[in-house]
């Protein structure tokens, strides 16, 4: 799978990235950021990169400068949900120049590292090539996959750490990162960098009541603090009853909101047409933001912003 080799050699025998430093150079790479926050989720299926884009472009839209990285590796979405088209690939040697988005964004995601459209990443630790192709080969033991189209032996966190290596974000007023679900992501990326706010998102089941509860206490562990909760998809909208109908039984998300003193920000009705804005490459909050999500999700970038005031940015790193 060339995608990741390349980001150590550039495929063509040129030097690798050292690791050693890896730590330095993101520090490097991130000295123009005013303030990194992170949008995290216990459980899939939670709408975290849609809220993502459209939290990123209702900041954008106040004139902040955002840029957004899409650390879901395996299932990058942000790109398409802003419509942004492939652009060319850039080899490692260059660096990842995120891609030009609506209202200024800039994006580095999975999809524009070298190699095209690659297979998934192996993230399993103690992956064995050869365990690989004896177990997927014909009866020769010959792997019937060639080596480009072979899942790669990757941690997670050490692929985090050689994208953020090389990603050029820039100036930016903040930085968005879009973690790929589960608490062991969030884990991943505040080893190697530190996040000024967490916003968790959840939906109102008893257990992703639970599993907020649990990425709170892990937020506070490592010192990401969790400085807001989105529940979404609390209900939809009836039309015949002019209410909003509960789609799940109430976890009392609030009583753990209350222990742990950090604040819902917004409590979102389930609204088809993000969904459908989304695929379609169009952001919510510029087409309907008058609706009242549009709204919801400019006063959660509001209130983000004022939580998590950027810091001055650097004032000779490139915009």
């Amino acid at each position: 799978m060339r995608i990741f080799s390349d980001i150590e050699s550039d495929g063509s025998g040129g030097p690798s990235v050292d690791l050693t430093d890896a730590r330095e150079r993101i520090r490097t790479n991130l000295s123009g950021v005013g303030a990194t926050i992170a949008l995290a989720s216990a459980r899939g299926g939670v709408g975290k990169s849609m809220l993502a884009v459209n939290i990123a472009a209702a900041l954008a839209m106040k004139g902040r400068k955002v840029a957004i990285f899409d650390a879901d590796l395996n299932s990058p979405s942000v790109a398409a949900m802003l419509g942004i088209k492939p652009q060319r690939r850039y080899p490692m040697t260059e660096g990842i120049e995120p891609a030009a988005g609506p209202h200024g964004l800039r994006v580095v995601s999975s999809d524009q590292l070298p190699g095209g459209e690659a297979p998934p990443i192996n993230f399993v630790a103690d992956y064995d090539q050869d365990d690989y192709d004896r177990s997927n080969g014909n009866n020769n033991g010959e792997p019937i996959a060639p080596a480009s189209a072979r899942p790669v032996a990757l941690s997670y966190r050490e692929a985090l750490r050689r994208i953020l290596a090389q990603a050029q974000f820039g100036s930016v007023d903040f930085l968005i990162i879009d973690l790929a679900t589960g608490l062991d992501r969030l884990y991943s990326v505040a080893a190697m960098l530190a996040l000024d706010g967490v916003l968790l998102l959840s939906l109102p089941s008893a257990h992703d009541t639970i599993a907020a509860r649990q990425a709170i206490k892990i937020g506070r562990a490592i010192g990401a603090p969790i400085v807001g909760i989105v529940e979404n998809m609390v209900g939809f909208n009836c039309d015949g009853c002019r209410a909003v109908r509960p789609l799940w039984p109430d976890g009392d998300l609030h009583a753990v909101a209350r222990e742990a003193a950090v604040p819902i920000l917004a409590r979102l009705a389930f609204e088809p047409r993000l969904a459908d804005s989304s695929d379609r490459g169009v952001l919510f909050v510029r087409e309907y933001g008058s609706t009242p999500i549009g709204k919801a999700l400019a006063d959660i970038a509001g209130r983000l912003e004022a939580m998590v005031p950027a810091r001055p940015r650097a004032a000779d790193t490139p915009a």
